[in-house]
């Protein structure tokens, strides 16, 4: 019998929400902040919830690795990093600002190699094997979601529902709406 994989849920929370106009990460939406729903649904799923470029509660902090600003692919590689060294077998990525995430995504998406929703690249399974490949990547200058995900072979996986990815204040006008 094999054991269950143990993943490491992330959350990449670290953007500045420029378009936004504030820190959507807190944002409420349905009278809590947007963070804790990702993490409320994420931390059923995996052994262990970690939360990329930010503090939030109890939950284990992951720091960029560098003080320049890459974008969300500094907090795949933080989540990498600290997944090998602590023997998760890989890494469940979810950014902070799409809702509702789905409850079932070990099931979707965790397995030997990398996936990918369709249309929201950052809700992913990342098998911890990855890290080295990713620190050369980024060793390039490349900080492109999309190119990575294709460097590494990433398959794209149809979402369940519709998904809200809140960038704009219109945006999440229309996910607080639905």
């Amino acid at each position: 019998m094999t054991r269950p994989p143990r993943i490491l849920g992330a959350v990449l929370a670290g953007g500045a929400s420029r378009r936004f106009g504030s820190d959507k990460a807190l944002v409420p939406l349905n009278g809590a902040p947007m963070l804790d729903h990702i993490v409320t649904v994420l931390a059923c799923q995996v052994e262990e919830v970690a939360i990329c470029g930010r503090s939030w509660g109890e939950f284990r902090a992951l720091p960029d690795s560098t003080a320049e600003r890459i974008g969300p692919l500094a907090g795949l590689e933080a989540a990498l990093r600290y997944a090998a060294a602590n023997g998760f077998d890989g890494v469940l990525t979810a950014p902070v600002d799409v809702v509702p995430l789905p409850d079932d995504l070990p099931e979707r998406l965790a397995g030997s190699q990398p996936k990918v929703f369709e249309q929201q690249w950052l809700i992913g399974w990342w098998p911890a094997a990855l890290h080295a490949a990713l620190t050369a990547f980024l060793a390039t200058g490349d900080r492109r979601w999309r190119v990575w995900i294709d460097r590494c072979g990433a398959t794209r996986v149809a979402e369940p529902r519709p998904l809200h990815n809140i960038n704009t204040r219109t945006d999440w006008t229309a996910a607080h709406a639905a």
